[in-house]
């Protein structure tokens, strides 16, 4: 991810709808799934840390990430535990953490097969990884060339991937449904117009205060249903996986 992106993270991860909605759902996915009441966490590409400093009153925290501004942006927020690693060479001991979090950052990595096998081995057996990942291959626009996605990802796509890996996939459902007409939308006018609607950009687009908090109250209902009956359809996957040990069923 480039210096600006970066940057632009850091700036609104705090406040922003959709940074507020996938740390709010990925906290109660560590409360629900976590093996152990104060696990270790490993967030695996932690971009600017914003997530690192939701979660660190869950359990002991540390992050990594291969971009040596992002690391900086996490100390300016005082956090610990910092290592300058890849997805896919991770330099973290076998069966280290209970807890894994790979939020939008499979996406980044060219062989996410390896990147998956990387995050299995350094959890323990009964650990999870908790990832989200973009949805659809058909909703690629410039947003994810410019944010150096390899890829979007199928439903179907993702249990296989985990299952190869030797996860047991506990829960797999979409999220961030009730803005995907919108999301839609976009792309489809800037496929009429074969130009993005924000050249250069991402595709974070300051809001209104009030329809800002709006969006992040819809993002809130979305997380309660996603545990009790998944979402049919939405911009990203949200997708829970369990290290199985010898004997699991």
């Amino acid at each position: 991810m480039r210096a600006a992106e970066l940057q632009e993270m850091y700036d609104l991860e705090e406040s922003y709808w959709w940074f507020v909605g996938r740390r709010r759902l990925v906290a109660d996915l560590i409360r629900r799934y976590s093996p152990a009441p104060e696990p270790r966490i490993l967030d695996v590409g932690c971009g600017s840390g914003g997530t690192l400093l939701a979660v660190q009153g869950l359990g002991q925290v540390a992050g990594c990430d291969l971009s040596p501004h992002a690391l900086e942006l996490c100390r300016q927020r005082k956090l610990k535990g910092l290592v300058a690693a890849s997805a896919d060479a991770l330099g973290f001991s076998n069966e280290s953490m209970e807890v894994v979090l790979g939020c939008d950052v499979l996406e980044h990595v060219e062989d996410d097969q390896e990147a998956l096998a990387e995050m299995w081995r350094v959890l323990k057996p009964g650990g999870v990884l908790i990832a989200t990942l973009p949805a659809y291959p058909w909703l690629w626009s410039s947003h994810d060339e410019i944010l150096g996605h390899w890829r979007r990802y199928r439903r179907r796509e993702v249990k296989a991937k985990l299952q190869e890996a030797g996860f047991r996939v506990e829960l797999l459902t979409y999220a961030v449904s009730a803005v995907l007409p919108a999301i839609l939308a976009v792309r489809l006018a800037e496929r009429i117009r074969h130009k993005p609607t924000r050249p250069g950009q991402s595709g974070l687009i300051v809001l209104p205060p009030p329809l800002n908090r709006v969006l992040i109250g819809l993002l809130d209902l979305e997380r309660r249903l996603i545990p009790r009956t998944g979402l049919p359809w939405g911009s990203s996957l949200v997708v829970v996986g369990r290290k199985v040990v010898s004997g699991d069923s």
